[in-house]
């Protein structure tokens, strides 16, 4: 999670690093370039030449395309014998760049122009069904206007099929009043799941009110993720501020979500307003009821299927799934479906590659990461390619066919909506 750190304060968290290279057997970056510049210890090198005052931020293109680099999958840090913050530090360093050089083309348009506003996000996806569905796609494919935008053309590959309707538009249908209920839950639809991914939602929210939940779905804002990982800490603030007063408002037991990225994001708000008394109580009061979906539904008396699912499923763990009590709960969950089974994928904690607009601000580092995944995958002999992470599934699905491979990248509510044999979380 980022925070922002003092001069000093940073110096003594990157002199943690002892240089051990525990980082090499781990980081994504490094096990596709072997460049000594694409590590961890590596780049807090660099940001201590800032911190010690040799360089100011901004000041050298190629210490900030370093740090802009990075993934920020967590890896080194899950690994640090010295338990360095490095992902926080990253996002600390992109903060200070963006104050001494203004934020890249990209964030502003994307993150403050799209991400921090719902409704553009919506409008955006209804433009991008029309495209994809219309001859324009192929024309615009033939035509080679895409190899004229470089990288950002070869985002065009990635988009998953947009559906009819956002999830936000489906909520009549999904939540009628009047359930007997054990549970007050807020479930927490995140952007891409409202735009792209609604059948994620739909099979959560179907779970949820199946096993005696009721279901609140508010009218929020992004996590803020997007911006902590550009370095944007002042909106990120704005929209957690938005967030925190609307949910609270509802006095849930549990705030819910099935964004793996939401729920990694919100559950650390608190490191956001260090500074800020008014927020820090509630932000604090707010994190603790943070729960990712096959968290939640492992800490309830789960009602059991009564269809199976036939055939193999194996795991992707998104980055900020990696931890053991955060890994376990999706594995049981899988365990519990009747006929299904389940094997371990090689790999399964390495990044896909995809880390938010990683994958198409570095496409090609992305896609070398994301052909060992489907190395895993194939290994696996899985039908069903499961991760808990609307943006791993965009890369996953990009994986499939970008390597003409068979299989169905699914979210493991998905799979026991399935057995519990609900219709409607199975409709495009």
């Amino acid at each position: 999670m980022a925070r922002e750190y003092g001069k000093t304060e940073l110096l003594e968290k990157i002199l943690q690093c002892n240089r051990c290279g525990t980082c090499q057997d781990v980081c994504p970056t490094y096990m596709i370039t072997g460049n000594e510049n694409d590590v961890a210890r590596s780049r807090l090198r660099l940001i201590r030449l800032v911190a010690e005052g040799k360089y100011a931020w901004g000041e050298e293109a190629e210490l900030s395309a370093s740090i802009r680099s990075c993934l920020l999958c967590k890896a080194c840090v899950s690994n640090c014998p010295s338990n360095v913050p490095t992902d926080e530090i990253m996002m600390h360093a992109r903060n200070e760049i963006n104050k001494a050089s203004g934020m890249p083309l990209f964030n502003r348009l994307a993150y403050r122009g799209v991400f921090s506003h719902s409704d553009r996000l919506s409008i955006l996806a209804k433009l991008l069904r029309m495209y994809q569905r219309s001859f324009a796609s192929s024309l615009v494919r033939k035509s080679g206007f895409l190899n004229l935008l470089k990288n950002y053309g070869k985002a065009e590959e990635l988009l998953p099929p947009i559906p009819a309707r956002s999830l936000k538009a489906r909520l009549p249908e999904l939540l009628p009043n009047g359930l007997d209920s054990k549970h007050r839950i807020v479930y927490f639809s995140g952007c891409a799941i409202n735009a792209f991914y609604g059948r994620f939602g739909m099979a959560t929210i179907e779970v949820l009110r199946h096993n005696r939940c009721h279901v609140d779905v508010p009218s929020v804002v992004c996590c803020g993720g997007p911006h902590l990982s550009g370095g944007d800490f002042a909106e990120a603030r704005r929209l957690a501020r938005i967030n925190i007063d609307t949910i609270l408002a509802l006095e849930p037991d549990a705030i819910v979500t099935d964004c793996a990225t939401c729920s990694g994001i919100m559950k650390e708000y608190d490191k956001l307003f260090e500074d800020d008394p008014a927020y820090l109580e509630k932000s604090k009061i707010f994190a603790e009821k943070i729960k990712d979906i096959n968290e939640f539904l492992g800490s309830i008396d789960l009602r059991p299927a009564e269809h199976g699912v036939r055939g193999t499923a194996t795991i992707h763990n998104p980055c900020h799934l990696r931890e053991p009590h955060l890994a376990k709960p999706p594995r049981q969950l899988l365990r519990q479906i009747p006929e299904l089974t389940f094997v371990a994928m090689d790999d399964a904690d390495m990044c896909c590659g995809g880390a938010g607009s990683y994958g198409a601000l570095h496409p090609d580092t992305s896609r070398t990461i994301l052909e060992k995944k489907m190395h895993g995958f194939v290994a696996s002999e899985a039908d069903y390619l499961v991760t808990s992470c609307p943006a791993c599934a965009m890369q996953l699905e990009f994986g499939l066919r970008r390597h003409n491979l068979k299989g169905t990248v699914v979210h493991p509510v998905e799979l026991l909506a399935k057995a519990y044999n609900f219709k409607r979380s199975a409709e495009k």
